[in-house]
């Protein structure tokens, strides 16, 4: 949550007032101090701020560490070192009668990130307490770069524990012991990765001395393994640092970045567009544009015979429940007809479109989101359903 971004920012460089500044590929995010007030600046590849006032300079940090770990935590699970990934399974649909309760919800998320030309960073997402505990853990960021990844793993398993320790001491899952036990069991993992390949290193590097007093048998006996596995070791095939791949921030839309609109729409006096485009790091990228203003994209969206589409959503209002709302994505080819499900049970077609230069196929699907009950692709006789990927964003305003 954030205040409402200034209409007039202050005319400054935002880089000569800088106290702090995170960069996510072509993006940015600025800690700015002006005249005793506090800024939170964002630039994008656009060159349009974005411009929220801050009550203090650690509101503003909160902020920087929010957008970074967000950025952080939407890279692909199969680029991430290690990660944690926690839902409660929640306890049925909520009710008059049993406020509070509701569907699945993010615990904890957290991972450890090896960004290229940027460092390793740490980041982790929790909605672990409810405040008896003197802290308020409810939907809190948290992103800290590091040079060592030894010191990022156990960072990341010390962040796991204590979450763990909220968990149980504030009950806020229907199964805190289990949700407390995984995030320990995930922290030890961790740690254990790093204890192992520091051993490791330490064998390598006195491999020379080990060799010259033929100490390699008699080392494999002292440590409890096999001569054949030391070797592996000496090789660098066992006890070594996770080596995942760096992750290359996604490139956003640059001036010069063809851009394909496939599909313009007049909603509520609000114009929105369809475009698709492949983004600076080379991903193949759809989003919804909304009165001239770039919208968040989802790229390289996995599809398959089973899967018939997959989707992005973006709300048009600051208020979750209230508003348009946009629902975009990719569908597969043998999708043949595509439309909404109202509230009311009125159903309306959205066209699927192609782009000749991602060769795929995107659609999107505008409505309010108060009476969007559900979108169904079909595909001869199969019908798959996207309500459960957007029910989260659509529920009922409080």
């Amino acid at each position: 949550m954030s205040p409402d971004a200034m209409g007039d920012p202050p005319d400054i460089d935002p880089y000569a007032h800088a106290i702090e500044s995170r960069h996510w590929g072509t993006s940015s995010c600025h800690l700015v101090r002006y005249e005793g007030q506090y800024y939170a600046w964002l630039a994008g590849a656009d060159g349009s701020p974005v411009v929220y006032p801050m009550a203090s300079e650690a509101a503003a940090r909160g902020f920087l560490d929010d957008w970074q770990a967000t950025n952080v935590l939407h890279t692909r699970w199969d680029e991430m070192v290690v990660h944690i990934f926690l839902l409660d399974p929640g306890q049925g649909p909520q009710s008059a009668d049993t406020p509070g309760r509701g569907g699945a919800r993010i615990i904890y998320h957290s991972a450890v990130i090896d960004v290229e030309g940027d460092g390793i960073w740490v980041a982790s997402y929790e909605d672990t307490a409810n405040g008896h505990d003197g802290g308020d853990h409810r939907g809190v960021c948290m992103a800290a770069r590091f040079t060592d990844l030894g010191l990022a793993l156990n960072a990341f398993a010390a962040r796991a524990e204590q979450a763990a320790g909220r968990v149980e001491r504030e009950r806020v899952s229907i199964i805190p012991d289990v949700v407390a036990g995984v995030l320990r069991y995930r922290a030890a993992e961790a740690r254990v990765t790093a204890a192992r390949a520091t051993v490791g290193d330490a064998i390598r590097r006195g491999e020379r001395e080990l060799r010259t007093a033929r100490s390699i048998g008699p080392l494999a006996s002292a440590i409890g393994i096999s001569r054949e596995f030391l070797y592996r070791v000496l090789a660098g095939d066992e006890w070594t640092w996770p080596c995942g791949p760096r992750t290359r921030p996604p490139g956003s839309r640059l001036p010069d970045t063809p851009v394909t609109t496939l599909a313009t729409y007049t909603v509520d006096s609000h114009q929105f567009a369809l475009v698709s485009y492949t983004d600076t790091a080379g991903s193949k990228c759809v989003a919804v544009d909304q009165d001239g203003e770039r919208g968040a994209a989802v790229c390289d969206v996995e599809i398959s015979a089973k899967d018939l589409v997959n989707a992005g959503m973006t709300m048009a209002s600051k208020t979750m429940g209230q508003g348009l709302a946009a629902v975009y994505g990719r569908a597969h080819d043998s999708v043949t007809d595509l439309y909404a499900v109202m509230r009311g049970g009125e159903q309306v077609a959205w066209p699927i479109h192609y782009d000749p230069r991602n060769q795929e196929r995107y659609f999107a699907v505008i409505a309010d989101c108060q009476q969007l009950h559900d979108i169904v692709a079909v595909a001869g006789r199969r019908r798959t359903s996207l309500k459960g990927n957007f029910g989260i964003w659509f529920r009922a305003a409080p």
